[in-house]
Formats: structure tokens, sequence, C-alpha cells
């Protein structure tokens, strides 16, 4: 195509403002806390040992100064020029270990030092490179960068070289070992001041108090400080001017941290399986524990490995630790709110925000709510969960360095480490709760078993056979007694049924959107044929067309038809007497309605073929064997894809019992879980509520005079349960 030549053409190259910058360390660093902390980490880089943080009076806006002192590596003019000067640098991608100590670098975005125009107008850097005898001092004023109409190219931050000043014996390096004995003078030699002035914050106690507890947590106290033999513990101090000089000195966790009631440690490796180590109260030695925690798809987690610890407080039982650290039970109390949180770690510094107060990043408390007697809530807990660059490449942060990319990875790793602390959780809840008036096992007759007035009758009829009124009112009363157990026991079956509400809506959404979807679709579709023929000619072709897209409609009308047929014995109105059924198709109906799921877990599935006719509910008989189903699917992803089973069998014992037998190839049941498994709000799932063998072993207990129970052995190597009716079959 030839060009008009009126047309022309070239290229520019972007010129960014000069406010940019500025808003680097605004917009992307959320908080003052937040911009030290990355100065704190960028000395971390620097193989520093100590960084001081410093705050000069007044604490104005416009006044005072913040300084942060380390003995890092320091930087030569060329750093400052090429890397440091350099937005965005590359540098810390391509070196992923400091040069001295071999740390994994924290900082890999190179937007950490605009966090000092978060904090103040003026930056001076003054610092001195190992081995060398030159200090190198720069000054940038941001100010600069807040004029509307300059470049970026056209900022300038003027430098120079001098000998050495404040990175030397004698200068304001020393400071860092002010409350220790002072080093040797080489230990003196290097390091960097970053001394920033007219502050942009007016700070306050408020927020003195929430800078010393975000950097107690910094750093994880279970961290090893160094690969190659340097072991030199990284430390933090604060110096503060009048009055706030009570929260200066090193910063560190509070004491009750080494004191807890409960403890877990271990590792999960990169196919799930995990190494675990449990402390519990009173007792001399630690548990091991080993799992296999895989996902809801049977997939190991995608969040690769990583190193944790919980250490869990009941605070109803603090006056130990009050006594122990000559403190007063509120104190420990707020102590335990300020550290309590699952913090998040990468290569030993904490990634904000895990663990902030308000940041229940696991949703512990909502889980809490549902089961308050077995869960842990977020403020019992102080956790550590440990992660690192290498290992872990797909938990990424965020650009703001603020928390973890939302994604699969994440979420995985959210899933496993609730999955860890139900360990942690089912063990407490046997020291709490030692006694289990049903021994695990619901006796016939249920909550309801007894309750009646025979025994009163009998003697009432004993001792006052005479009687007639007080016989005839005692009558009366137990009939009355009896139709209003039944009201109850009526209302709850309904209860009960609602318990697999909201499983069964999102088996409907999920299974009736797409015969929906194509219904829409197909009815839109024979209406726009019917349209376009109006005009023309062709109508046998057009019933043809019709006929094919209706006998479409009817065929999708069908399957939501199947799906709500399925869930129908799950309605919540009131049915007639049980009918005569088969056993047999009551179970499998019940595998029915969870088929989507069986498939998706990739379960092999054994089902009877035989006949039991029996006079049974469907829908209670379907909840009971629907509850141990989805046990078995939950518990059968830690087994390997092609060992996946579940057999049912059925048999009549005589003419009053009728047994079904119900085993998968699962791990089975702890044994020191054995005889809780049937208590109500204990459960071995991470977010268990702990009622769906209560309430199956009250249904047969209750409506069918029969048990269930865990069994030693059956037809597959996993958990055996046997379900017993002794009525109504």
């Amino acid at each position: 195509m030839t060009e008009s030549k009126s047309q022309s053409a070239g290229s520019n190259a972007l010129r960014p403002r000069a406010r940019i910058l500025r808003t680097f360390g605004d917009e992307l660093i959320s908080s003052e806390t937040v911009a030290l902390i990355e100065l704190v980490k960028n000395a971390y880089d620097a193989d520093a040992t100590r960084v001081l943080i410093r705050f000069g009076s007044p604490l104005k806006i416009g006044h005072g100064k913040i300084e942060v002192i380390d003995n890092g590596n320091g930087m030569s003019l060329e750093t400052i020029r090429n890397t440091w000067m350099e937005p965005a640098t590359l540098i810390k991608r391509h070196n992923i270990r400091s040069e001295q100590r071999g740390r994994r670098v924290l900082g890999e975005k190179g937007i950490g030092r605009f966090a000092t125009s978060k904090l103040t107008d003026i930056l001076e850097v003054v610092t001195r490179r190992i081995n060398t005898d030159q200090e190198v001092w720069v000054l940038f004023d941001w100010k600069q960068f807040d004029n509307e109409e300059k470049y970026l190219d056209q900022i300038e931050a003027r430098w120079f070289i001098t000998k050495p000043k404040e990175v030397c014996p004698g200068g304001t390096v020393e400071d860092l070992w002010q409350q220790d004995r002072q080093p040797d003078n080489q230990k003196l030699s290097h390091g960097t001041i970053l001394r920033m002035k007219e502050l942009r914050t007016a700070w306050d106690e408020n927020l003195f108090v929430n800078l010393r507890k975000s950097l107690s947590r910094l750093i994880s106290p279970f961290f090893k400080q160094s690969q190659n033999g340097l072991n030199e513990q990284f430390r933090i101090f604060l110096e503060l001017p009048e009055p706030f000089e009570s929260l200066s000195g090193e910063v560190e966790p509070p004491e009750l941290l080494m004191s807890p009631h409960y403890t877990l440690r271990g590792s999960v490796a990169q196919d799930g399986s995990s190494d675990l180590t449990i402390k519990l109260p009173e007792r001399d030695s630690e548990e091991e524990v080993t799992s296999l925690f895989s996902m809801k798809n049977g997939e190991k987690p995608k969040c690769g490995p990583f190193e944790i610890e919980f250490r869990v407080w009941d605070r109803d039982q603090l006056g130990d630790i009050a006594q122990k650290y000559g403190s007063t039970i509120s104190q420990v109390r707020r102590d335990l709110d300020s550290a309590a949180g699952v913090n998040v770690y990468r290569d030993g510094f904490r990634i904000l925000p895990y663990g902030e107060l308000g940041n229940d990043w696991l949703g512990l408390d909502a889980r809490r709510v549902q089961n308050p007697t077995l869960r842990l809530s977020n403020n019992q807990i102080v956790g550590y969960v440990l992660i690192s660059a290498d290992n872990n490449p797909s938990l990424r942060d965020q650009t703001n360095r603020e928390g973890l990319i939302e994604g699969e990875a994440f979420n995985d790793l959210r899933e496993v480490v609730k999955k860890v602390l139900a360990e942690l959780e089912q063990r407490r809840f046997n020291i709490r709760h030692p006694d289990s008036t049903s021994q695990g096992k619901p006796q016939p007759g249920g909550i309801f078993d007894g309750f009646d007035l025979k025994t009163v009758r009998n003697t009432v009829r004993q001792q006052y056979p005479n009687d007639k009124k007080l016989v005839a009112l005692l009558e009366e009363t137990e009939k009355d007694l009896d139709r209003r157990v039944k009201e109850v026991q009526d209302v709850l079956s309904r209860y009960r049924r609602l318990t697999l509400l909201g499983q069964l809506i999102d088996m409907v959404l999920h299974e009736g959107r797409a015969p929906l979807s194509k219904i829409r679709n197909e009815a839109d579709l024979g209406y726009r044929n019917i349209e376009r023929t109006r005009v023309g000619n062709g109508s046998d072709d057009l019933f043809r067309r019709l006929r094919q897209r209706f006998d479409v409609i009817i065929t999708q009308s069908d399957a939501l038809a199947l799906v709500f047929r399925k869930i129908e014995p799950f309605g919540g109105r009131k049915r007639g007497r049980p009918a005569r059924v088969s056993l047999e198709k009551v179970v499998s109906d019940a595998f029915d309605v969870l088929d989507a799921e069986i498939s998706r877990v990739g379960v092999q599935v054994n089902l009877p073929d035989t006949n039991t006719p029996v006079t049974v509910d469907q829908a209670e008989i379907q909840q009971v064997i629907i509850i141990l189903l989805k046990n078995s699917l939950y518990w059968l992803l830690q087994a390997a894809k092609d060992r996946r089973k579940i057999s049912v069998q059925v048999n009549r014992r005589n003419l009053s019992e009728v047994e079904i037998l119900f085993s998968d190839s699962g791990p089975g049941v702890n044994p020191e879980f054995r005889e809780r498994i049937f208590e109500p709000y204990f459960s071995t799932k991470s977010d268990g509520v702990g009622l769906g063998l209560a309430i199956a072993g009250e249904i047969v207990a209750e409506y069918y005079a029969g048990s269930l129970e865990l069994v030693d052995s059956g037809p597959l190597l996993g958990a055996t349960f046997r379900i017993l009716l002794r009525k109504r079959v």
C-alpha cells in the first residue's frame, strides 16, 4: 500500500515526570512502620548483624529526624550510582545471595529505598564499603520530586567522597554497640547510615508501640541466621527520645512466648507429607506425627515445602504463666494479644500483613464459631510458617510487597496449615475433655431412650391399685409425653436434614447451571428460527430444526429433573409413613447424590447387588450413608490415586437385624481418637464441625433402635463402620 505524502512516522522515548518516584514511596509503601521494615530488610541483605533505628526530636511534621544505622557491607560510589540510584534494578534478582553470609536476599523489586520518601523529605546517605578507606555521602531532596514541571532526568542527587568520619572507630557506627562491649576496629570499618530529616508524619506513642511490636515479629525466632558458619545473630535496636524512652532498647519477642501450653513444630514436604512433633501439657515425651496432606482435587499442594511451628495457650489457664514471670493475668493476656497470630516468613523475614492484629488470614475465628469446643481462635496462637524464595517460587509477593499473590499456591498453603493445626487441636481436645459419657458409641435408643413413664406407672399400680383417677391421669400424661417426644423427633429429623443443605445447594448449582444454560440458549435459537422464517418459505425445514432444538430442551430438562429427584428426600416437608424399599437401592441413591465428587476424587466403588426389603425412611438412611461417604472421600485423598476404594455390604443377620458395612481404603482412624470420633464437636478434619458421625449415630439409634460403630477390620484396610438396624427391618 502506498502511503500518502502527508503522512509521517517516527518514535519517542517515554519521559516520566519526576513525581512518579514520590508516588512509589507514598502509594506502594502503606505505612511508616512498613517503610522502616523495608529499610531493615535492606540492612539484612547487606549482611548486617545489627541495625539501629534512632529518632530525634522534635517529632513533628517538617522537623525531627530518623536514622537507620547498620554494620553491613556498605556501598561504593559505583554501587550508589549504578544500582542504588537505579529504580527497579535487577541486581538482586541476579545475585540472590548476599556476598558475605550467603543470606537469601529479601528485596528483589528495587523499590524499598523509596520507603525513605514515605518517612521524610530529606535523605542523607553515608556509607563505607567493606575493605575501603573512603566514605561516600549522597543527598536526596525528595521535595524536588513534588515539582510537577520537572522530568525525572532533570533531578540530580549530589554526592561526594571523603575520609571516614562516621563509619569508623569513634564515629556514629559505634552506637550500634552502646549496650555491649565495643568490637574491634575492623567491625567498625563498614556500614551504612540513612539519615532522614523533616518528618512527614508526627510520631506518637501508638505509632512507636506498633513499630516495636512489628519489629519484634520481623525475624522468626527459629530462623538459622547463616548457611556458611557465620552465625552471629541479626539484632534490631530502637532508640527513642523522651517521653518514649521506655520503648527503647533491643527489640525482642515477649518472654511468655517461651512458655506455651501446647507446641507443634515440624515440616511439610513438597508432596504434602508431614513430619510433626507435638508437645502437650504435663507429658514428659513429645509425640511424633506423620500425615499426608492432599488437596480437594487429590493433587499434592502447589505451595511447595515449608516449616511450621504453633505455640498455643489456653486463655482460661494463664495463671501459671503470670506467676512464672511475676506478672498479672491481665498483662499476660495483653502480651498474648499483642503477639498472637500466624505469621509467614520467607528466608527468615516476615511477610506482612499475615499475623497482624485483625489479620486472620486462615479464618480461624470463623472456624471456631462453628465448633468452639474443638477449634482454636486466632488470639490463642503464635504461629510461624517458614517458606523460602528458592523452594516456594509460586508464593510470590504482591507489587507493594505486603502479602502474597492470591492464587492456587497460596490457597493450598492456607489449607495445609489448617490441616496441620487440626492435628494439635484433636490432641488438645482429648486433654481438656478426657471423659466421654457415651464412650464414643451411641447407645441403642439414642437420646430419647428411657424417656417415658413406665417405671413410674408400674410403681403407682403396685402401691395404689385402687386409685383409678391417679392411674388414669398417669396414663394420659404418658400418652401426651409420647406425642410430644414424637413431635420433637420429627423436628430433629428436619434439622438434621438441614445439616447437608449447604452441600446439596453446591451440588444443585454445579449440576443445574449447565442444563439451564443449554435450555436458555436452545430456546433463544428456536425463537430466532421462527422470526427469520416469517417472511420466507421452507416451513418443513423450520419444523425439522425446531424439533431438534426442542428435543435438546427436553433432554436437558430431564437432566434437571434427575438432579431434583436426588435431593427430594432431603426436603423440609413432612413425609408420610416409611415405604417398603430395597435397602441396597437406598444406598445406591445416596451414592448418586455425590457421584460428581466420587468421580473427581477417582474412587472405585463396590456396591451390593443383593436385595434386602426394609421399611425405612429413605432420607434418614441416605443421610447416614452420605455422612460416611463424605468422610471417606475426604480421607481417601491421602491414599494413592490407584488405591482409592469404597465397599458397601448389606447383610441380613436375622429377622430383626440388618447390617450395613461401609469400608474404605483410606488411612483409617488414629487409635488415639477411636473412642472420640462419635462425640459432638470432635473432628479430625481441618475444617470439620464434628457433628456428622454424632448425627448419623443418633439417627440409627433413635429411629431404628440400632447402632453405628467403628469396627477393627472390614473388606478394605482403611476405616470400616457398621450400621446395625433393629427396627423397621
